[in-house]
């Protein structure tokens, strides 16, 4: 999960490292190439990763289907194949070849969606904890940005090259083979470990499972409202992953390797989101078996967290100044983080396991579409003093889903209010 998950959101570390190979040059003027900036050149590296992100989220509803019909096994060993493209589109990547680079953020893209919703669907092993572990999951997926900072280091220090390192992410295609027998959809004890989907805490009649059909769960106002947040509220994060490589070379004033050292803290620091996963993991799971209104309670309160982080995220990045950066980190990697683990972590426990595939994917791939509307954004951030037209529109948009939450809240209280009603009911004598 952590070297393949999502390794698709930091690919903008890598930009000054493609730059350098040429890569796209051949559509920079006489001009910008003696000053060493080129617009369109970074366009194209831009328009790369926002394909890409679009491609990590879209096909989600397509391998929760496989999922959910021939099982984890087979849809992780078909995907292997999409991470061999990926992979070594990147290590035979040059001038001449420059397409490469769009296959490469596709196709890894596609690899690194099906291990994740692979990997969330593994969640299911666990019966009462699964907001914990679907959480703590999460947090290894994000953390999953972290290599691309690591390959920029490795080769600005002349110590591999970007070839060299694509070989050693195709070779991981082998861990993909080895967790596809040894940990998903294993029939046959091991260890004397369980290697099935422990429901057992789930519904038991049959009746009332025939009943509780997909479409019901489609439909479901819960599920339909964490979708919409969900899409919504990632925009920040994502945008800010786009629009790094400008916002950051104009924040430093050029200097390089000023640039290098903060994106490198950028994609390094959410390693703490293993830590943050968890924690909202747990927070979303405090007590939530005993009563409804607890789990309302501990929804509300977690995504009203993660709404007012990315309110924030959306209001620094407005101000261009060196000084806000340190602030700019720190919020990104605990806003990511808690909307990512928070939606997930309700899917994971509030629905049934059987549809748990499909409800997931749904879920990734209306994210996926909604990322199309970063190619409209980043056009508003050039000039770069003029990105703060973009961020108003993300922080109307996020401001809009404010509504998910007053009909979160009202329905904590009206759950409570019942409750309430019922326990004087049962404890008053007449």
């Amino acid at each position: 999960m952590n070297l393949l998950g999502g390794t698709i959101y930091g690919f903008q570390a890598i930009f000054k490292v493609l730059s350098r190979n040429k890569i796209y040059e051949n559509l920079c003027s006489s001009t910008s190439t003696t000053t060493g900036s080129c617009v369109e050149q970074l366009t194209q590296y831009q328009n790369a990763l926002t394909l890409g992100i679009a491609f990590f989220d879209l096909p989600s509803f397509f391998v929760g289907i496989l999922i959910d019909k021939f099982g984890c096994r087979f849809v992780k060993l078909i995907s292997i194949i999409c991470h061999i493209i990926g992979w070594l589109s990147l290590a035979l990547l040059k001038p001449g070849r420059d397409y490469l680079l769009y296959i490469h953020c596709v196709f890894s893209s596609l690899s690194g969606i099906v291990v994740v919703i692979t990997t969330y669907a593994s969640s299911n092993y666990f019966s009462t904890s699964r907001a914990f572990v679907a959480s703590l999951l999460a947090g290894a997926g994000i953390s999953s940005t972290m290599w691309f900072s690591v390959f920029q280091v490795l080769i600005d220090n002349g110590k591999m090259e970007l070839s060299q390192l694509a070989y050693i992410w195709l070779a991981f295609g082998f861990i993909m083979f080895l967790t596809s027998f040894l940990f998903l959809d294993w029939k046959y004890s091991f260890l004397k470990l369980p290697y099935k989907f422990d429901i057992h805490l789930e519904v038991a009649d049959e009746e009332e499972l025939n009943r509780n059909t997909l479409w019901k769960n489609l439909r479901s106002p819960l599920y339909i409202l964490v979708v919409l947040f969900l899409s919504i509220v990632l925009i920040p994060s994502v945008f800010l992953s786009v629009f790094w490589e400008p916002f950051i070379t104009y924040i430093t004033g050029d200097d390089k390797s000023l640039a290098n050292k903060y994106t490198f803290a950028y994609n390094v620091s959410t390693l703490s989101s293993i830590i943050i996963c968890p924690i909202n993991g747990f927070l979303l799971g405090y007590n939530a078996s005993k009563s409804k209104t607890q789990k309302f309670l501990n929804v509300a309160l977690v995504e009203t967290g993660s709404w007012l982080l990315n309110i924030i995220l959306c209001i620094i990045p407005i101000f261009l100044s060196s000084n806000i950066l340190i602030p700019l980190l720190i919020i990104n990697c605990l806003s990511r983080a808690t909307i990512v683990a928070a939606c997930q972590a309700v899917i994971s426990t509030f629905f049934p396991s059987a549809y748990i595939g499909r409800l997931t994917g749904i879920m990734w791939t209306i994210v996926g579409a909604v990322t199309f509307v970063q190619f409209g954004l980043i056009k508003l951030t050039e000039p770069i003093t003029a990105a703060w037209k973009a961020w108003l529109v993300i922080i109307a948009l996020v401001v809009v889903m404010g509504s998910h939450l007053v009909q979160v809240w009202i329905r904590y209280f009206k759950q409570r209010k019942k409750d309430l009603n019922d326990y004087y009911l049962k404890n008053t004598r007449f």
